[in-house]
């Protein structure tokens, strides 16, 4: 055999025989170290940086690592930016659609007030002319009465005292008094 293959052959069996199987060892305890809980990674990293120029080496690599950390932090910065941008947004709709709805509230509330004054001073109308008819005697109030629509016929009606009514009622036409007397007794 010639020099290069008894060194080819040399080399060999030292790969094949003595790096891979302890290549393997090292791998196959690592594993069985990080299954337990012991932290190979980091200790590795620990011995390793004690060493000069391997500790360069790792301090560049912390450095690439904190980089693209913050990159991502910038994304995450951004997508955060424009979820705060739109949720402001929803809020400044809602607060309008919230002073829209309380002016409506506001505009209720006045014409509430509006319509039970209304009300008020129809009430104090209708007792006027219920007094109004308690004064007259109970033909003429019976003939005015008799003129009138059934609906303020009725309304006027009940705002008189029950003898003033009967009076009325007596004075009147028997088939409308009785009409009106159904009416009153279904409101």
């Amino acid at each position: 055999m010639s020099k290069k293959e008894k060194t080819h052959s040399k080399l060999q069996m030292f790969v094949l025989v003595i790096l891979i199987p302890v290549i393997f060892g090292v791998i196959f305890f690592s594993v069985i170290l990080n299954m337990i809980g012991f932290d190979v990674l980091g200790t590795a990293k620990q011995a390793a940086s004690s060493i000069p120029y391997v500790s360069n080496l790792m301090e560049g690599d912390e450095v690439d690592i904190i980089e693209s950390e913050t990159e991502g932090q910038e994304v995450d910065t951004t997508a955060d930016q424009n979820e705060i941008t739109l949720l402001q947004q929803q809020i400044a709709e809602r607060d309008a659609k919230i002073t829209e709805l309380e002016n409506e509230v506001i505009e209720m509330e006045q014409r509430l007030l509006v319509e039970q004054e209304l009300n008020k001073n129809a009430t104090q109308e209708l007792s006027e002319i219920a007094k109004t008819y308690e004064a007259m005697s109970a033909k003429n109030a019976a003939a005015i009465i008799s003129e009138l629509q059934i609906e303020e016929a009725l309304l006027h009606l009940s705002q008189l005292k029950t003898d003033s009514r009967a009076a009325i009622l007596a004075k009147m036409d028997s088939a409308a008094a009785a009409d009106l007397m159904s009416r009153l007794t279904s409101q």
